[in-house]
């Protein structure tokens, strides 16, 4: 919320726990500056819909938030940001799980780890064409977002890959 003009930016995020994750902390100020999907559309659709944010608003800095599963399922539609001209921030959470199924499908889980992922998804993005980096120190979070932001106004699409871990208490669900 720092890190952008909430008057000139729409902030959008991903189906599952990244909206669980970002919705109890994020302060919309500005009318159409921030646009939830709730938890009804398929894994991935943020980023599409951050473009159609783009193409509606060309003047905005859209940032869209996202798991590393849901990029996993529309990855490569990154590169249709970069050759579209459709500078993008996006935020991919990189904890190594697909988050809050290990309850729906336990013997999966368990037997085979159907519910974890690897990967690293910033080299990804700067072969489409973006501009990446990945973040494993807090400290350098907002440096990096900066810089991806920078990035964005100069008219290249952006990824931040963040790594952080699995956090299975949301907010409203302790």
């Amino acid at each position: 919320m720092q890190a952008i003009d909430p008057k000139t930016s729409i902030v959008t995020h991903d189906a599952g726990n990244p909206r669980d994750q970002f919705c109890p902390f994020y302060v919309a100020s500005t009318p159409g500056g921030y646009i939830g999907w709730g938890k009804t559309t398929q894994l991935g659709s943020g980023l599409g819909f951050a473009m159609g944010a783009r193409l509606a608003r060309p003047d905005a800095t859209v940032v869209n938030l996202m798991g590393e599963s849901a990029f996993g399922m529309v990855g490569i539609d990154f590169e249709t940001a970069v050759r579209c001209n459709l500078p993008v921030l996006t935020i991919v959470l990189r904890n190594n799980v697909l988050g809050g199924y290990a309850k729906s499908m336990p013997i999966a889980t368990t037997k085979y780890g159907a519910n974890r992922v690897t990967g690293s998804y910033a080299p990804i993005a700067e072969a489409l064409g973006g501009y990446a980096e990945c973040v494993v120190d807090p400290e350098m979070l907002r440096p990096a977002l900066l810089r991806a932001l920078d990035k964005v106004k100069a008219g290249q699409a952006a990824l931040i890959e963040v790594v952080t871990h699995e956090e299975p208490r949301l907010a409203g669900l302790w």
